[in-house]
């Protein structure tokens, strides 16, 4: 291995070096933020008092991780109709969460609200104005297919899925309901926090395999090293056309 010590080797071991060390890097990165996003899903906020909404995010910014639960308040005009989220469970019954759009105040983009649980899929549509205050959450995504997209049905909290219903841009994540001044429909029951799926072990799974990702290029360059060093100290030898020229 001593001849590979030679100063016209070492651009190729510097680049090995810095390859590996980015990639080292990225991956310890990413698998930080796979550990920090789950430990905020876990966190339990939701005895915490309620603050304005608008103290913790707006209608453009990305879900505020960290505040994953916690209460808060805010008030706005109800938009569009009401959409239903299939297969929740209240007191040993299966139902729907009922969901509104509250277009929040001084804002473009409304909130999706779950307004409450129902067994049924007839409920009428809010309107005017109204105050909510309730547990932030982030938008759920297990994958879930649908079955019937034409429908007022979705299979779980997506906002992505809520999207196709209401014609207004959306918040990037939604309230469960505690209180809702006028209040919400007779006849439904309420929706607390503890209701709230928990969390996925699908929860930042992306930052989890982008961190494998960036492992497997640094394992690459290193095994390209590895290659080039070889042939480097073994060069193969002369084909019999190259000894003939």
């Amino acid at each position: 291995m001593l001849p590979l010590l030679r100063p016209r080797f070492w651009p190729g071991h510097l680049l090995m070096v810095v390859c590996v060390a980015i990639a080292t890097g990225l991956g310890l990165w990413q698998l930080d933020a796979w550990h920090a996003r789950r430990a905020d899903a876990a966190r339990d906020l939701s005895s915490k008092p309620a603050v304005a909404l608008d103290s913790v995010m707006t209608g453009d910014s990305p879900f505020p991780g960290r505040s994953l639960g916690r209460p808060v308040r805010f008030a706005g005009r109800w938009v569009g109709g009401t959409v239903y989220v299939g297969d929740r469970n209240h007191e040993g019954r299966r139902g729907y969460w009922v969901v509104g759009a509250l277009r929040v105040e001084g804002s473009e983009s409304a909130m999706p609200v779950v307004r409450g649980w129902t067994d049924r899929t007839d409920v009428a549509a809010p309107t005017g104005d109204a105050e909510v205050t309730g547990w932030l959450q982030a938008t759920e995504g297990s994958g879930r297919f649908d079955d019937d997209p034409g429908d007022d049905v979705i299979p779980e909290m997506r906002i992505a899925s809520l999207v196709e219903k209401y014609d207004v841009d959306l918040y990037s994540g939604y309230v469960v309901a505690r209180r809702i001044s006028p209040s919400p429909a007779p006849g439904l029951a309420a929706v607390s926090a503890a209701n709230v799926p928990d969390v996925s072990g699908f929860t930042a799974l992306r930052n989890l395999l982008y961190a494998i990702e960036w492992w497997i290029f640094g394992a690459f360059a290193l095994l390209v090293w590895v290659r080039w060093c070889r042939d480097e100290l073994n060069p193969p030898a002369p084909s019999a056309e190259e000894d003939e020229e």
